[in-house]
């Protein structure tokens, strides 16, 4: 479902055919869709989760960076913590040992190649190691050997909890001359060390980029939902945090500039109910914050489910009529001096206005509708068995 697919589904709604008398222009509808777009997504909004890295005795964090800048935080869903049983982890790889050799006959062209690589377990993915770099200089169509790719060690025994394992490793790739990491080809065993590369820098558009977070631990089973409070220093103030706050980088510690002043003035912030006895001792738990955004709906695609395609465009053309009814206030009822001719047009902006009043009334029917059925899903979310009372200690 892309926003030109809206556009024509609306103007069908609104009997306004393609043409030279369309009474809305584009922009006119682009900007009655994102209306309808952002009070639907009020009702239903999209939920996105990160994860964020713990930071040492802290209770209060920056709120999340949002998964993109067009679609900011609006407020905080829930947050486990904590996400991966403590020391079940893998380091990531070590500096790096690869081996690399520039060969003939591939796509790649002239510049300087960088590769990074990450194990991957049952739970996530590591880190990336540290940068290898080799300068590609014999022209077009060359590719590179990769060899001496680290293997995992075999597995991470944690007593009591469980036992973790490397399941393959995941090689990332600069464009050339680039700085920015992108997944090239995920190794799908912890034994194969060696690997040819020849994809062209095209083939990494769109690719991810290596997680800035280690969540190749092993998951807490049932997930531990904390208690949480926004815009609060709840349970902490700025002088009980370490060296002047977490405000800056997202799960960094060292105030932010701004803000100067106290946490919430300058970044909004949440803070997790926890004991002191609950409290990180470092910073290598994992935070999973779900937070609420705006839905996406353009050129490139739309987080907003098919079913739910019809209720924006019922929204969207509610809004449209009202705009459009602003101009239809212009009439007038003329009569001629002798009683004979009468011209009233006056009746035209209230039919438009009784309309617009009945397509918002139908749009606000069913957002409430379709917010009773999120409200009763988040009630009955069904739990795995009883938590025992120590279950964080266990």
């Amino acid at each position: 479902m892309l926003l030109s697919d809206i556009e024509g589904y609306v103007r069908q709604d609104l009997f306004d055919p393609a043409g030279s008398n369309q009474r809305w222009a584009n922009t006119d509808l682009d900007r009655a869709i994102d209306k309808a777009v952002e009070r639907y997504s009020q009702c239903y909004p999209n939920i996105v989760f990160v994860d964020m890295n713990t930071q040492p005795f802290q209770r209060t964090y920056p709120y999340p960076v949002p998964w993109d800048a067009s679609y900011p935080v609006w407020w905080i869903e829930r947050v486990l913590y904590p996400l991966q049983s403590y020391g079940s982890y893998f380091n990531p790889p070590a500096a790096p040992s690869l081996a690399l050799l520039v060969q003939a006959g591939g796509n790649l062209s002239v510049g300087t190649y960088g590769y990074a690589v990450t194990f991957l377990s049952q739970g996530g993915e590591t880190t990336p190691s540290s940068l290898a770099s080799i300068n590609q200089s014999n022209g077009l169509n060359a590719k590179i050997s990769i060899t001496n790719i680290p293997i995992g060690q075999n597995t991470v025994s944690t007593p009591g909890v469980a036992t973790n394992t490397v399941i393959g490793r995941n090689i990332y790739r600069t464009t050339a001359n680039g700085a920015t990491l992108y997944l090239l080809a995920t190794i799908a065993d912890n034994t194969t060390t060696s690997y040819t590369d020849g994809a062209p820098d095209a083939n990494l558009s769109g690719k991810p980029t290596p997680p800035a977070v280690n969540t190749s631990g092993v998951m807490v089973w049932p997930p531990y939902e904390r208690d949480f409070a926004e815009y609060s220093n709840l349970y902490d103030s700025t002088a009980a945090l370490a060296a002047g706050g977490n405000m800056g980088s997202m799960g960094a510690i060292g105030i932010g500039n701004p803000p100067t002043g106290d946490i919430g003035i300058g970044n909004p912030s949440f803070t997790i109910k926890l004991s002191s006895a609950e409290l990180p001792q470092d910073n290598t738990l994992v935070l999973r914050v779900f937070y609420a955004t705006k839905h996406q709906l353009d050129s490139n695609g739309s987080t907003i489910p098919d079913v739910h395609r019809d209720i924006i465009v019922l929204g969207a053309c509610a809004y449209a009529m009202e705009a459009y009814q602003i101009p239809t206030n212009d009439n007038f009822d003329f009569q001629d001096g002798a009683l004979r001719d009468r011209i009233d047009d006056t009746k035209i902006p209230v039919a438009w206005l009784t309309a617009a009043k009945n397509k918002m009334q139908q749009f606000e029917s069913m957002l409430e509708a379709i917010k009773e059925q999120r409200d009763f899903a988040s009630s009955s979310r069904v739990h795995w068995g009883d938590i025992a009372a120590r279950y964080p200690r266990l």
